[in-house]
């Protein structure tokens, strides 16, 4: 696995915008409390200021990446916001990254745009304006009928939950340029059927992997299913077609 070296992180100019700061520069005049536009121009700073694609770059210069990441887009800190303003806000963002040398990572909280476990229409035109979709499914906290909070209380012992925490869906993966879709069936991890990639996580104290997805052993992993040799049921006598019972030739059947 392929690590950034600490050199390249401390030389890297990292910018932070917390919630504080951008309250206060949205509440300018110039915006009227409108946040995403305020983000929006401070993003586009940045993208004139080294890292557009539509200047020349000088013989030479290093040419490096901006990494955008904005968390929880849409959720409550976001005053004002909407559907129509979350569209809008990701529709300008993508005119921004296509001729730039960016990349921007955010997160949503589908949780906020559900209707009793039903996804609110807005979510899949979100998904639409992205080029990857990759969706963390917990398997604490989700919303849940009251049968099924009961049945899985029941079964949160079990190798599975113990195993994994959760599952990984991925709806939609990059394609730029093309008019095709995403090769995704001829993975590895496709379970075939039309049915999703078998992918689930798990998160260790310093790391956060993604497996393939299987059902525990049947019995568990603690139950022996070979009998032991002392075990008086491996000792007891069977009936074999055509032999004595108490006979141990084992040539007979």
């Amino acid at each position: 696995m392929l690590r950034i070296q600490p050199t390249a992180v401390d030389q890297a100019q990292v910018e932070v915008l917390d919630s504080g700061r951008l309250l206060c520069m949205a509440s300018d005049t110039k915006y009227g409390g409108d946040m995403y536009q305020c983000l929006l121009d401070h993003i586009a700073a940045l993208i004139d200021n080294g890292f557009s694609s539509l200047k020349p770059t000088a013989p030479g210069a290093v040419r490096n990446i901006l990494r955008i990441e904005i968390g929880s887009l849409g959720s409550g800190f976001w005053q004002g916001s909407d559907s129509l303003s979350i569209l809008k806000f990701l529709h300008r963002l993508r005119g921004l990254l296509r001729y730039s040398y960016a990349v921007c990572m955010l997160s949503f909280p589908v949780h906020l745009y559900e209707d009793t476990g039903v996804r609110l229409p807005v979510v899949r035109r979100i998904e639409h304006l992205c080029d990857a979709v990759v969706e963390l499914e917990s398997f604490e906290g989700t919303y849940a009928k009251p049968s099924d909070i009961v049945l899985r209380q029941a079964k949160s012992g079990t190798a599975t939950m113990q195993e994994y925490h959760g599952f990984v869906h991925i709806h939609k993966l990059p394609r730029l340029n093309s008019l095709t879709a995403s090769m995704g069936r001829l993975s590895l991890l496709h379970s075939g059927g039309g049915s999703a990639n078998n992918l689930a996580f798990r998160l260790r104290r310093k790391k956060f992997s993604i497996e393939t997805y299987h059902l525990p052993i049947e019995g568990g992993v603690s139950e022996r299913r070979v009998p032991a040799k002392d075990d008086p049921k491996a000792m007891r006598p069977g009936m074999g077609c055509g032999s004595t019972p108490g006979r141990t030739d084992p040539l007979e059947f």
